[in-house]
């Protein structure tokens, strides 16, 4: 069964980053949220958005060990898309792009022991008060999850490929090893949050999902890249919280300030961790599930107005300079 069932991978590398465990104390490293170390952003042609620059992340992972795993964790991807025309793109049947994704609590397939959690917290860098919080209260760090889904459980809803047109809601030629895709949603109808246990602590707002599928210069799955993006969104803290939950809700928006939230991530040669199909699902088969590394990352992003500001001192100044050129000329 070929990975690309499930292209909607968000992964991370582990360089200079603190690894949190039950048995050592919570401490955040230094170092800055590394990106580009496997996928060329630089590459992608029709999606505007890029990484943003970090120095706090939440690097969180989950798998799913096959059918019977006790504790699943994962994404998965459901009904099937478009053909991908990508230039090694893999044959048929296995180029069909997953039309929805969710994380494995959400999944068509009701995951037997599937927490509500796709990816659980590995390690953190920054998050200065988020960290201590967990390391002074002894709270382990795969207590902390994320995940995204529909959020009255309707399977229809989640993120998908809208109307599937090449051009509009993907990107995809064979003269080009890269296809993009725009994974979107009736933002009242889904959710993503952050969890303690089965509490949800935060809120995310909503973003589209990007995804991109670098497949190489062969049809070899091992060079193959995926990468992911959101757009920065806002976080806010669940009403109605107490204790460790209020706690650590607290700390997180600490950390965060003003600024918002990135989902960053970028993997390569992934192959489905499990594949499920069932009559009753009709065309929501197959439903693969992929492995969930997940980047939370601070971001700061420039209000408009000073944005605004910033472009009109710009012309203001070009306007100035030209116009000492056109004196300067009498």
């Amino acid at each position: 069964m070929s990975k690309r069932y499930l292209s909607l991978l968000l992964g991370i590398t582990a360089i200079g980053t603190a690894t949190l465990g039950s048995s050592e104390p919570v401490s955040a490293a230094t170092m800055s949220c590394e990106t580009g170390d496997l996928f060329d952003f630089d590459s992608i042609q029709y999606i505007e958005t890029r990484p943003i620059n970090s120095n706090n992340c939440l690097r969180l992972f989950g798998n799913r060990e096959g059918a019977n795993d006790p504790d699943p964790q994962g994404v998965v991807g459901y009904r099937v898309g478009h053909e991908e025309l990508s230039l090694n793109a893999p044959p048929p049947p296995f180029n069909r792009a997953p039309y929805y994704v969710a994380g494995m609590d959400f999944s068509p397939e009701n995951v037997p022991g599937a927490r509500r959690a796709a990816s659980l917290l590995d390690e953190i860098t920054g998050f200065t008060n988020f960290a201590n919080f967990l390391t002074d209260n002894e709270i382990d760090p795969d207590r902390i999850g994320f995940s995204f889904g529909p959020v009255d459980g309707d399977f229809n809803k989640s993120w998908n490929l809208g109307e599937d047109i090449n051009g509009q809601n993907y990107f995809s030629s064979p003269n080009s090893s890269l296809e993009e895709r725009i994974y979107a949603a009736n933002p009242d109808e889904v959710s993503s949050f952050l969890l303690l246990d089965d509490t949800k602590i935060i809120n995310f707002g909503y973003s589209d999902i990007y995804s991109f599928l670098e497949y190489g210069d062969s049809t070899e799955s091992e060079d193959d890249l995926d990468a992911i993006l959101s757009d920065p969104f806002d976080a806010s803290k669940v009403e109605g919280l107490s204790g460790d939950f209020d706690g650590l809700a607290n700390a997180f928006l600490a950390d965060l300030g003003t600024d918002q939230i990135q989902l960053v991530s970028e993997d390569a040669g992934v192959t489905p961790d499990f594949v499920f199909t069932n009559p009753e699902l009709g065309i929501l088969n197959p439903v693969v599930s992929i492995r969930f590394p997940a980047q939370l990352r601070i971001v700061s992003v420039p209000e408009p107005s000073i944005t605004f500001s910033l472009l009109g001192l710009s012309f203001l100044a070009v306007g100035s300079g030209l116009g000492n050129q056109n004196r300067s000329r009498h």
